[in-house]
């Protein structure tokens, strides 16, 4: 800790003693960050985990407009996902993706559709740790009358070219699994808020569409 170095013995001493609690925030940010880090590890822990599983998302949004959506996504792996909202349904394969809007019929999506279907792709625990800040121990709650935790977290994200803030909660379960998250996120001088409600299927196949 540096005392600033003036002649007069009483002015060194005094900056000395003033500089005292400069430590304790110090330390109350080694404790800050600390307790961040446990934070993260268990949040990206499940995050992973629910990665690596077979697993469903039922979603739902509303704007500042009062605009609602709800889709519903399942994941067999991350190159294998069924999406279907109230406009569109798209199968993606490392075979193809395939592409239904309203009430046409499948088509083989095309090259530029890329980038819309790669929005449904969950980001990494990596990336998203990297974009995340601001973890906190939101404490004990139950999920579908059983015991499980809450944790909150800030992220900045590119979402098809733009800057997609938001403030996250996440529930996880007794056995380190994420069953809901929800969000108030801010894109391009709009808010929305939106949750997901998770579970977690062995039983889910991704197949071709037929038709």
């Amino acid at each position: 800790m540096p005392c600033f170095r003036r002649r007069p013995l009483a002015v060194l001493a005094a900056a000395c003693l003033a500089a005292v609690p400069l430590v304790s925030a110090a330390a109350a940010e080694d404790t800050q960050d600390a307790a961040e880090r446990r934070i993260a590890g268990v949040v990206f822990t499940a995050y992973n985990k629910m990665l690596e599983s077979k697993f469903a998302v039922d979603i739902a949004s509303k704007d500042d407009q009062g605009n609602q959506a709800k889709a519903l996504a399942e994941y067999e792996s991350l190159s294998r996902f069924h999406v279907k909202t109230d406009r569109l349904e798209i199968v993606t394969m490392p075979e193809g993706t395939w592409v239904k809007a309203e009430e046409g019929g499948w088509t083989r999506s095309p090259a530029e559709m890329a980038a819309m279907v790669k929005q449904f792709v969950p980001k990494s625990a990596a990336e998203l740790q990297m974009s995340s800040s601001n973890l906190k121990d939101e404490g004990p709650t139950t999920w579908q009358g059983k015991p499980a935790h809450a944790y909150s977290y800030d992220t900045r994200l590119q979402v098809m070219g733009a800057d997609v803030k938001a403030h996250n909660k996440v529930v996880i379960d007794a056995s380190g699994r994420i069953v809901r998250s929800e969000s108030e996120g801010e894109s391009l001088g709009h808010t929305s808020h939106s949750t997901q409600d998770i579970r977690y299927d062995d039983a889910i196949r991704i197949a071709p569409p037929k038709g």
